[in-house]
């Protein structure tokens, strides 16, 4: 009878610990925001009241941001590629009519623009805004002519080359809500990343940046980059927290995919989360090339389904991309190019991200006068926070940012991206183009809330302090 009392007794006490340990994992999980798996804590899964409540200013933020977002769709000022882009829409009419193989690559095409512009651009965000066109009940009659960069702004009005009102309000709307989506989607990934509030903190510095909402707005590439950008960072963080099951690295490859498909300047991107995945698995090295070469594979898949182009001529059509781009920023460097100093490079690193909307890139016209009274229109509040105004805070809070990442487990993940499609730009573009570096703004975002919440917190620490 002694010894059964005995063997309840340590039942008991392992049982006790065991549930304390329980609790004391899950008070720690949720003190760093990073949640807890209800299949875990049997019993002790918060009611959905209670999760609700918990997740309310995360949902508020979010959906304040998205309304701000689309609020400024039909103010935003007009870019002569939305007259481009929205014309790349027929695609998607082509391919209703007839087939895959209307768009196919053909060496001495009949419609050699369509052509050129489907092989050297992004397909996601064109077909996107064919088929919601295509959904409102309109058709390829209601699209207008690619922008003449050689005529003004009356030349293009007179033949054709602005879209329709309707046309092009549904195309920003299409492009404003891929980066609605893209802020759920950073903010799941920094919540991750550096826990809840530092994120709903991140999310609110990265979606009030002028460079965003005016190119997420407007009827471009950039919304559908943007939300490629954060289903690649959003799939990898997922590895990087230790979820690294098969269908997690086929998530990954699925959303290079959809991010190199969305504009071609998302390889940088890419490039550099890869490198980052191989750093944090380096004590695995050839099981994350093996599981990385298949994700690779995915992507490359993903890529060319959402461009038949590439189909008809797959050993070709690289070498005639590669062709139009050197000879697309050959001229773009002519005309509108010189000679940028080291500083000045970068310097556009973080000036870009963080300054003032650029609303043209084109200098040789009148593009200022052109579009005075819907600049001063879109600058009446709804344009954004120029944070570059206080540029030596940022500065500041950059740099606390990078010394905060050296405390964080996901740190070195934050800086090797960081650093390589920074570097990645330093080399490859010669432009002063805003929307050219639009790839930093989110991890940059991350820096500053870092930086944030580290001097938050040592303000707190010393009034503490103070009171004592």
């Amino acid at each position: 009878m002694r010894c059964i009392l005995r063997s309840l007794y340590a039942t008991s006490i392992c049982a006790s610990t065991f549930v304390l340990q329980r609790k004391a994992k899950r008070r720690l999980a949720l003190e760093r925001g990073m949640g807890y798996n209800c299949r875990v804590y049997q019993g002790n899964c918060p009611q959905p009241l209670s999760l609700f409540m918990r997740y309310l200013p995360a949902l508020l933020g979010i959906g304040l941001l998205m309304l701000y977002t689309l609020l400024g769709v039909a103010r935003v000022p007009f870019h002569g590629d939305e007259s481009t882009i929205v014309y790349m829409a027929n695609d998607w009419f082509r391919l209703r009519e007839g087939g895959f193989s209307a768009l196919f690559y053909r060496p001495e095409p009949t419609e050699p623009m369509a052509q050129e512009l489907r092989l050297i651009n992004g397909t996601l965000a064109p077909l996107s805004y064919g088929a919601i066109l295509d959904i409102a009940g309109l058709d390829r009659t209601v699209l207008n002519g690619s922008w003449d960069w050689g005529s003004d702004w009356w030349q293009n009005q007179y033949y054709g080359h602005f879209p329709r009102p309707e046309v092009l309000f549904i195309a920003r709307w299409t492009s404003a809500l891929m980066l609605c989506l893209a802020f759920a989607l950073f903010f799941a990934a920094a919540r991750l990343l550096i826990g809840e509030q530092r994120a709903l903190l991140t999310l609110i510095i990265f979606g009030l940046m002028p460079a965003v909402l005016l190119n997420g707005r407007r009827a471009m590439f950039e919304g559908a980059t943007f939300l490629g950008a954060a289903l690649v960072w959003y799939s990898a963080v997922r590895l990087v927290m230790g979820r690294t099951r098969i269908g997690n690295w086929l998530f990954f490859g699925v959303a290079c995919g959809l991010a190199l498909a969305a504009k071609h300047m998302n390889v940088l991107l890419v490039g550099s989360v890869a490198l980052a995945l191989l750093w944090q698995a380096r004590a695995h090295l050839w099981q994350t090339l093996r599981t990385l070469a298949l994700s690779g594979l995915v992507a490359g898949t993903v890529f060319l389904a959402l461009n038949p182009s590439w189909w008809s001529a797959p050993l070709d059509v690289p070498r005639e991309v590669l062709r139009l781009r050197n000879a697309i920023f050959a001229g773009q460097n002519q005309l509108f190019g010189r000679p940028l100093s080291l500083a000045e490079r970068l310097e556009a690193l973080i000036a870009f991200p963080f300054g003032a909307p650029q609303y043209f890139e084109d200098t040789l016209n009148p593009w200022r006068d052109w579009l005075a009274d819907s600049i001063q229109s879109y600058e009446r509040g709804i344009q954004g926070v120029t944070w570059y105004a206080a540029a030596p805070l940022v500065y500041i809070l950059l740099l606390l940012g990078a010394m905060a990442l050296l405390r964080l487990r996901s740190g070195a993940f934050i800086g090797i991206v960081l650093i390589g499609t920074s570097a990645a730009l330093f080399i490859t573009n010669s432009l002063m183009w805003q929307r050219y570096y639009l790839l930093l703004t989110f991890p940059l975002a991350l820096l500053v809330a870092l930086g944030l919440a580290w001097l938050a917190q040592r303000l707190k620490l010393g009034d503490a302090c103070h009171a004592r």
